[in-house]
């Protein structure tokens, strides 16, 4: 099998499952109780909080865990939202952000315009900014792109306008992988979930600058064990995340990915002809590579892979039959935007495995632009 298919989730490290069986085997007591077994509970979310925090260069009692990013994300957006407040945003969110903003009261959300690669213009930017705007929020890596936006540009542009708008940052496809340090890039909230990065589903967290905690609602109610976030802390989950989330720190692979992702490009040039990269030669996540082939439905592409065993994502227009806004962000051209193709790499995989997929692919669009 080859599976290059990582930005949908990574396979769990095997540390990570050892953490998770560990807490769940020896220290299962609810972190909320008060006994000497609930406080082992409890010392593991500790320590938790605080790899996390060393990670990003944060306070742990900034750190809040959550289902995912996509709890996290909701919690950040409809903190800020208000019948008079305005959200400023891109085009090219993850889908629990976008759909986050259709489903909260804004007096207005404004989409910033973008180029060929989705990077975001900081002149609308500029000017977009008003004394009602009480929300920046912008995904770090793009999750189908891998476009990396100068987060620390749009942070000065927005705190020197007001000080007091908050930047939230979607670092899903970002933490564990590119620098996460939320001083350096002046960023109020932060989310990100486990799975991205070899940790256990269903589990993530909420960076919460603590200054602004105050303004920070839950979108759960009952026993606040994380404040922004009610229900029985998940321990073995949330330590098997830290466990991942150290390992994957450790592994010290961008360079080995970027040279995976390099060879992929070089490997499409030589083999596949009419296509075009949705993902930028600079500033790009590695660990993504969006491929738009001409003249293909992705998804007769993408079950042709499968029939041998390899695994990747459809990114078309096509896609469970709505079309993709991301790519109409981009201004794809329909002549290839039905045939985007996501490739995402790990340090797991290998420059054999790519050139077994560049073969198979070659074989599969050459039979499929035969008959169409």
């Amino acid at each position: 099998m080859i599976y290059l298919d990582n930005a949908a989730t990574t396979k769990i490290y095997k540390k990570a499952q050892d953490a998770r069986t560990y807490a769940e085997d020896e220290v299962f007591a609810n972190s909320s109780s008060l006994h000497s077994f609930g406080l082992k509970s409890s010392n593991l979310l500790r320590e938790s909080r605080e790899i996390v925090a060393s990670i990003i260069r944060s306070n742990p009692d900034e750190i809040y865990f959550t289902k995912g990013a996509t709890e996290a994300n909701n919690i950040a957006i409809s903190s800020m939202s208000g019948e008079n407040n305005i959200a400023i945003t891109s085009s090219i969110e993850h889908s629990s952000v976008y759909d986050s903003f259709n489903n909260y009261p804004y007096k207005d959300i404004i989409y910033l315009k973008n180029d060929r690669y989705g990077f975001v213009d900081l002149d609308d930017l500029k000017e977009k900014l008003s004394k009602d705007v009480k929300l920046v929020s912008i995904i770090y890596a793009n999750n189908e792109i891998g476009t990396i936006q100068d987060i620390r540009k749009i942070s000065d542009i927005v705190k020197s306008f007001d000080k007091n708008i908050l930047i939230h940052l979607d670092a899903t496809q970002a933490l564990g992988k590119i620098s996460c340090d939320v001083g350096e890039l002046k960023v109020d909230l932060m989310s990100f979930s486990a799975h991205k990065f070899h940790g256990p589903k269903g589990v993530g967290g909420l960076y919460v600058r603590k200054e602004i905690l105050s303004k920070i609602k839950a979108v759960l109610h009952g026993g606040h064990q994380q404040v922004v976030s009610s229900g029985t802390d998940n321990h073995p989950a949330i330590y098997a995340m830290a466990t991942a989330l150290k390992e994957q720190i450790d592994a010290d692979e961008f360079n080995y990915v970027n040279d995976l992702n390099q060879y992929m490009r070089t490997l499409i040039d030589n083999n596949i002809s009419d296509y075009i990269f949705n993902t930028p030669s600079e500033s790009y996540s590695p660990y993504i590579l969006s491929i738009g082939f001409a003249n293909i439905k992705s998804e007769v592409l993408l079950h042709m892979l499968e029939d041998n065993d390899i695994y990747v994502s459809s990114g078309s227009a096509c896609s469970k039959g709505n079309n993709n806004r991301i790519l109409e962000a981009l201004d794809v051209d329909d002549k290839y935007s039905d045939g985007v193709i996501r490739f995402s790499f790990a340090g797991e995989n290998t420059k054999e495995e790519l050139e077994e997929t560049v073969k198979v692919l070659k074989e599969s669009i050459d039979e499929i632009r035969r008959v169409m």
